[in-house]
């Protein structure tokens, strides 16, 4: 692993510097970074359904209440979370597992997803086309996002909270990473037009993959 990883994120200009002249492999990168970082929204989720799960029933209780009043709410959002408030009741461990591991494959997907990204659009804005360089922006950029998975342990308003500050300062190291790492000129804002499009891009494509992951998660819910 990096030896400078927590300077990443502390003094991220500086340890991009640094990390522009390491040359890992998407091999590498998956092996000591994705597969543990990965985990940690799988692993929150689960002990949340298991040892919080009062939580995530009282959350959910006050979310179908809302939405008796609300017209406009998705039917099956509702139905959705009414068949995960009796998966919770109901203990039903097999469930609670299978959506565990189906949350960490998606979340091993990710960086795939955003090195993609930026691969294909560096080149158009001025960068070099590499795709371990690429990736190696992708997943120390995701980091934090993974991080912050950690408090789908309590599903409370400081959850949403922290996945967005997650969410933000992955762009940020983004950002930074693409101008140290990919060559991205900052002159004419070329860095920043290209932070602007793959938010864009990221945002709706991780959309589309969302709505796989919950349909695929519903069917789990669903009574056998």
């Amino acid at each position: 692993m990096y030896k400078n990883f927590l300077d990443l994120y502390f003094k991220p200009k500086q340890a991009w510097e640094d990390l522009a002249k390491e040359n890992f492999t998407i091999k590498d990168l998956y092996l000591k970074i994705v597969l543990i970082f990965a985990f940690i929204p799988a692993v929150s989720h689960f002990i949340g359904f298991t040892l919080f799960k009062n939580m995530y029933i009282a959350s959910i209780n006050e979310f179908l209440k809302m939405a008796e009043q609300d017209k406009e709410q998705s039917q099956r959002t509702i139905e959705y979370m009414k068949a995960l408030k009796q998966a919770l009741l109901d203990d039903d461990l097999t469930k609670e597992l299978t959506i565990m591991f189906l949350t960490y494959g998606f979340e091993l997907f990710k960086p795939v997803v955003l090195a993609t990204i930026i691969l294909f659009l560096s080149p158009a804005f001025k960068g070099i086309k590499d795709p371990e360089k690429s990736f190696t922006v992708a997943v120390f950029a995701l980091v934090p996002s993974w991080a912050a998975g950690a408090f789908y342990v309590v599903n409370s308003p400081i959850t949403m909270f922290m996945l967005f500050l997650g969410t933000f300062y992955t762009f940020y190291l983004v950002f930074i990473g693409v101008e140290r790492v990919l060559k991205i000129p900052s002159e004419e804002s070329k860095n920043f037009q290209f932070i602007i499009v793959a938010i864009i891009l990221y945002l709706v494509i991780s959309g589309v993959i969302g709505q796989i992951e919950a349909a695929l998660t519903y069917k789990i819910l669903l009574p056998q």
